[in-house]
């Protein structure tokens, strides 16, 4: 049909539809008024995110009582651990392969095969699932219990065994196949032994693993028939040195800060260690920080090492509690749910627990407002003690975990759990000998948060909630316990109210709110003394904090009077008043009574428009210290981006251990000298000037046109990535892609898109680091200013208060790091090519310039004017000759 209006560039690349296309095409009236006529009274709207093209639709008059069937959200349903839910690659991985994408009759047509392809998916499940299915879709609509009806036909006649069998596991699922009975895992035979940890006993020591030796070869040994035996392994002396570093501190014991350049392949040079001292019954916790190293490691590096070195040692990985699904508190879950979320989520876990053997959240790709639900049905939960879940069908998913890493000679976790296990003085983690912190340069901020607080409206409210729909409450309300019951209800709407007038009274404490903009301010003592409107945030938490304590108080009066067939209910209240209390103590560090070095400060969130008070440790060294070196014989932290200058000093302050740490610094095995080129336009703006912005986006436009795409232009403000996009977006003429990070879909669909070629990737924070696009997927890197933190950020002006110089001795460094954590996006292998733009020219005028410069690898410097730079960029990436300035 025809819009009446001209098609925006970004829409005629996305559909290919050209002007002359909509010439004699119906108007929107015309159009709709065909439609409705084709529809008729009864027919079922198909679409994928059919809601999105429905609201359209009603507006333009078409009738709102149409069944809908939405592919997205059936999809959701019938393939839980899909990768991904949108169009395309569903057809990409059922093995449909349409015409075209991004056009009407084509999509329509797409959509409808992965109908049919979730059919036969929906049709291979055992049939008691699928009658649940039937049973809760009536609240997801009539379209969804057809779906299900006439899968379940299918899979009755299609049943070659008894029903029983083929639907035995619909609770269980695969974990009960895998361990027998729902027990634990069969033993992994690693020897648990003593140290400062302390904890175990004698019976919960295993034989040493099969097939360990009792004396390994030495370190280099090891390297040795790696060389001959690991597939594509390429022998680098940088690797040898860290290994044999690591090695030491293994034998000897203490604190090794390793800096390991891009390249050094240093996850086997901490895992081969590893790996042998497992052999000798020593256990090793490797800690990352995110989830794809962790899968590296386990599903990737672990097993390709093993078999090269001929060892069997047994390896876990371990989540902290919210990852896992609690089965006793997930059957309550699907019993009561009552929400379309609630339906989807639940029918989406019943399908999952049918090959799922771990439980693992990570597994499942969750979409909407699923991820918030995810809490009432994870082992997160003071009622999970494993016992009560041995009772349901398929046992605890986190006992098993645990379990098996205390079986295992190498346990992978994350930061985050390495150091809660430290905080809770708890056994989340089995004892062990050694840790290495990879990704290290994130441990201080997730010490911030482990060791912080938080009281945000959002979650205030949904613990009450989840306090005053607590089963035993509803319960009480329809019996003898009434007056209990509403008791709880009372105190909750008291507390409610609490919430209004103490959230109101901090969201008026904070400054105006500019669009799109992120409110922060830091609460100090002179700001509590001076500021006449911190005195009422006070007395309202005061009366906020009396009545989240007066609905913990009803909560256990009313849990006092269950039956003993009401125990799992007396323990799901228990839990939500447990929560409920939690945030007393958010209230007390945050408003009444903060400690000497906390850091508080109030946000409002862009995105959610969510208020929160904040605090978190201001010093967060003395805490890494006690929860590394003080509960471990030996602790290695390394990461590619630690060092400032060639120094380490800045960072073994941050990690608390400047006096006891051995550092070591090993630089990139790649040429950078020849694979690399820094460039500094030598006129362009100053960051700060009113003409930066369109000045970047030209050059960034004459880069991307020399490139051919190729480039990521990384940002320290989403503000200005939006301003430069919007000045970009003529490229899409000129068949460039600009995707940008926030405006053009979800982080993974825009880095797949790139990788598609023929684009420019605009991205802020996330896109600093993690993103991994070697060879002729990106040829020129362009960073926008330096990386400098806001100096009025709470957290950094808090932080700043350490140091008589906080520019020079706090900010300058962080700020190294952060380049150099830019600079590395670019040589990713030995045969990489491209060049880094730095569009801050200050980094060659002012006094701290020379610092910026040092912390980068050894690469060629070019400072030119800008209408000579795209050219030096292409003569850096192999295309060509630059013109000489």
């Amino acid at each position: 049909m025809d819009p009446g209006r001209a098609l925006g560039a970004a829409v005629a690349r996305l559909t290919g539809i050209r002007p002359e296309d909509l010439a004699g095409a119906p108007a929107l009236p015309d159009a709709m008024r065909g439609l409705s006529d084709f529809l008729g009274d009864d027919a079922t709207l198909l679409g994928h995110n059919v809601g999105f093209d429905a609201a359209f639709l009603e507006r333009a008059g078409l009738r709102s009582d149409l069944a809908r069937l939405d592919t997205a959200e059936l999809a959701s349903i019938v393939l839980p651990t899909a990768s991904s839910y949108a169009l395309q690659r569903l057809a990409t991985d059922e093995a449909i392969l349409p015409e075209a994408a991004h056009r009407a009759l084509h999509d329509a047509l797409t959509c409808a095969s992965v109908l049919n392809a979730l059919a036969r998916r929906a049709r291979a499940l055992p049939p008691l699932v699928l009658e649940e299915c039937r049973q809760q879709a009536s609240l997801l609509g009539p379209a969804y219990v057809a779906f299900f009806e006439r899968a379940l036909l299918g899979s009755w006649d299609a049943a070659a065994q008894p029903v029983g069998a083929r639907s035995a596991d619909v609770a269980g699922g695969a974990g009960d196949l895998a361990s027998g009975s729902g027990g634990a895992p069969p033993a992994l035979g690693m020897p648990r032994t003593g140290n400062r940890r302390g904890g175990q006993t004698a019976s919960e020591t295993p034989s040493p693993p099969a097939g360990a030796s009792a004396g390994r070869a030495p370190i280099m040994d090891a390297f040795e028939a790696l060389a001959t035996s690991l597939p594509g392994y390429e022998d680098r002396p940088e690797q040898r040195e860290l290994a044999d570093a690591i090695e030491r501190t293994f034998e000897e014991g203490g604190v090794l800060v390793a800096e390991a350049g891009t390249g050094i392949g240093k996850s086997l040079a901490y895992l081969v260690p590893a790996l042998g001292r497992a052999t000798k019954g020593e256990r090793t916790i490797v800690s990352t920080y995110t989830v794809p190293l962790q899968e590296q490691l386990v599903r990737k590096d672990l097993p390709a090492l093993q078999a090269a070195l001929g060892t069997e040692v047994p390896v876990a990985i371990l989540k902290g509690r919210s990852h896992y699904l609690c089965p006793r508190r997930w059957q309550a879950f699907r019993a009561t749910a009552a929400t379309r979320e609630e339906v989807r989520l639940a029918l989406k876990t019943l399908v999952w627990r049918q090959t799922t053997a771990t439980g693992d959240r990570a597994e499942l790709n969750l979409m909407g407002g699923e991820a918030a639900l995810w809490p009432r049905i994870s082992s997160d939960d003071e009622s999970c003690d494993g016992r009560r879940c041995g009772r349901v069908a398929g046992g605890c998913y986190l006992e098993r975990a645990r379990e098996a890493a205390s079986r295992a000679g190498v346990v992978v976790v994350n930061h985050a759990l390495l150091l809660y296990d430290a905080r809770m003085r708890s056994s989340l983690l089995p004892q062990a000998e050694h840790a290495v912190v990879d990704e290290a340069h994130h441990i201080e901020d997730v010490a911030a948060d482990v060791f912080g607080f938080r009281l945000e409206e959002h979650r205030v409210r949904r613990d009450l909630d989840r306090a005053a729909r607590s089963p035993l409450v509803v319960e009480a309300l329809r019996g003898e316990r009434a007056e209990l019951g509403e008791a709880v209800r009372a105190e909750v709407e008291r507390a409610r109210s609490a919430v209004d007038e103490t959230f109101a009274l901090l969201v008026a404490v904070l400054p105006t709110r500019a669009p799109g903009g992120e409110d922060k301010l830091r609460i100090t003592s002179a700001f509590r003394a001076s500021d006449d409107r911190w005195l009422p945030v006070e007395l309202a938490g005061e009366r906020l904090a009396d009545a989240l304590a007066g609905t913990v108080a009803a909560c256990d009066r009313l849990g006092a009077q269950a039956s003993p067939d009401e125990e799992d209910m007396r323990d799901e209240l228990a839990s939500a008043a447990l929560e409920v209390a939690g945030n007393r103590t958010a209230i007390a560090r945050g408003i009444h009574d903060p400690r000497a070095g906390d850091i508080v400060w109030l946000a409002v969130d862009a995105v959610s428009g969510s208020v929160g008070l904040y605090v978190a440790p201001g010093h967060v060294g003395s805490l890494v210290r006690r929860a590394l070196v003080e509960r471990y014989d030996s602790v290695v932290m390394t990461s590619a981006t630690l060092a400032v200058a060639g120094s380490l000093d800045f960072t073994l302050e941050r990690f608390g251990v400047a006096d006891i740490a051995a550092p070591l610094v090993l630089g990139s095995p790649f040429d950078h000298a020849r694979q690399s080129t820094l460039i500094v336009p030598s006129d362009l703006a100053y960051p700060h000037d009113p003409s930066f912005s369109t000045e970047a986006a030209g050059l960034v436009a004459d880069i991307s046109r020399a490139l051919g795409g190729r480039t990521l232009v990384l940002f320290t403000s989403h503000a200005s990535l939006r301003e430069v996009a919007a000045l970009l977006e003529p490229l899409e003429t000129e068949g460039i892609a600009v995707l940008a990070q926030g405006l053009g879909g979800s982080r993974r669909a825009i880095v797949e898109r790139f990788r598609q070629g023929s684009a420019v990737l605009l991205g802020t924070q996330s896109f600093w680091e993690g993103v991994d696009l070697p060879g002729e997927l990106l040829s020129c890197v362009v960073i926008a200013k330096l990386p400098f933190a806001v100096p009025d950020d709470p957290l950094v002006a808090g932080r700043s208060e350490r140091y008589e110089d906080p520019f020079r001795e706090f900010q300058v460094p962080q700020a190294a790091l952060r380049l150099r954590q830019g600079f590395g996006r670019l040589i990713r292998t030995k045969t990489d090519r491209g060049a880094v733009v730095l569009l801050d020219r200050r980094v060659l005028e002012r006094e701290y310039g020379p610092t910026f410069i040092a912390s980068l690898p050894d690469v060629r410097l070019r400072r030119a004017p800008a209408q000579y730079v795209a050219g030096l960029v292409a003569e850096a990436a192999g295309r060509g000759s630059a013109d000489r300035a």
